[in-house]
């Protein structure tokens, strides 16, 4: 039997999530970072307990009734990879690319590195800021190229964020 004990942020994260209507909680405002990453999380717990050979789409939407309205608004959370029994097989080979201005500019430059999903974004930053050749810069991950996420928290693994073989990781200087 899974233990399913929750903790105190863990229960905050669910109603916050659940509840779009909430706006205060414990006695502290949510604010709308506070509600995208509590979002974002209880759509990757929701993913981790699901049976991996049933249809992931309605399984998550029967547990959290929210589920195909933030798998719209976030996309979908990355699925743990089976037989993870080596590190070369955890890794995340991903495509990081320098653009300037905007998210959606054309490239300046681009390398190919694979990347372990658990190191946190502020480990990344040496890497960026090689790439680039600055220390000013936003950073953004996507699955698909059309949706951008910006990876805010240094705090935060990567794999929060979704990063997964063939993500796109772009450098906006």
């Amino acid at each position: 039997m899974r233990d399913t004990t929750l903790t105190q942020g863990d229960v905050r994260a669910q109603v916050v999530a659940r509840l779009p209507q909430v706006t205060k909680l414990d006695g502290s405002y949510i604010t709308p970072e506070e509600r995208t990453e509590m979002e974002r999380y209880c759509l990757a717990q929701c993913a981790r307990s699901v049976n991996p050979d049933l249809p992931l789409l309605e399984q998550m939407v029967k547990m959290f009734s929210r589920a195909h309205e933030l798998i719209e608004k976030h996309g979908m959370p990355s699925m743990p990879r089976k037989n993870e029994s080596t590190l070369k097989s955890r890794l995340a080979k991903v495509v990081i690319e320098v653009v300037e201005g905007t998210v959606d500019a054309d490239r300046i430059r681009s390398e190919t590195r694979s990347l372990i999903p658990t190191m946190l974004v502020r480990q990344l930053r040496p890497v960026a800021v090689k790439l680039a050749k600055t220390r000013t810069f936003r950073i953004y991950l996507s699955n698909d190229s059309e949706r951008w996420v910006e990876m805010d928290n240094d705090t935060r693994p990567i794999s929060f964020y979704g990063i997964e073989d063939g993500s796109v990781i772009r450098i906006v200087v």
